[in-house]
């Protein structure tokens, strides 16, 4: 295994995509910041809130195991629509540079995939959080 794959610290940028059902959300992008210790990982995670004109903060916590990847996501302070923690397995690429696999909360679930950022480019960075904010008409972070 690639050394990058056996330590997942870093920014990743990602999707998650909900069923093909009316009542389900868009693909939503997100901004993930890990930490990897020995296979514990920790981080925050920035999205745009699907129900206001503003983002989401969450935290997760989980595992990795080899090339496996399972965390859970924990919203804060993001209103009664984002009680429930949402559940993510994945797998990380040969290189360590792609997790992909699949979120679940109660009954819904849906593919996601992060993309491990290479640089921290201010304009790169720039270039991410405007996305987030176009998906939710929020102004420009500070």
């Amino acid at each position: 295994m690639n050394a990058a794959a056996s330590d997942l610290s870093g920014r990743w940028d990602g999707t998650f995509s909900y069923p093909d059902v009316p009542e389900a959300g868009p693909v939503t992008p997100f901004l993930a910041t890990i930490t990897d210790t020995g296979g514990v990982i920790r981080g925050t995670v920035i999205e745009p809130h699907e129900f206001v004109s503003s983002t989401a903060h969450s935290s997760l916590l989980g595992q990795r195991i080899g090339r496996s990847v399972h965390f859970a996501k924990t919203y804060h302070a993001a209103g009664d629509d984002y009680r429930e923690t949402v559940l993510y397995f994945g797998s990380v690429c040969d290189k360590g540079e792609v997790i992909s696999g699949e979120w679940q909360i109660e009954h819904w679930r849906g593919p996601f995939e992060m993309v491990r950022e290479l640089t921290t480019d201010p304009v790169v960075e720039e270039a991410v959080h405007a996305s987030i904010d176009a998906a939710v008409g929020a102004p420009a972070y500070p």
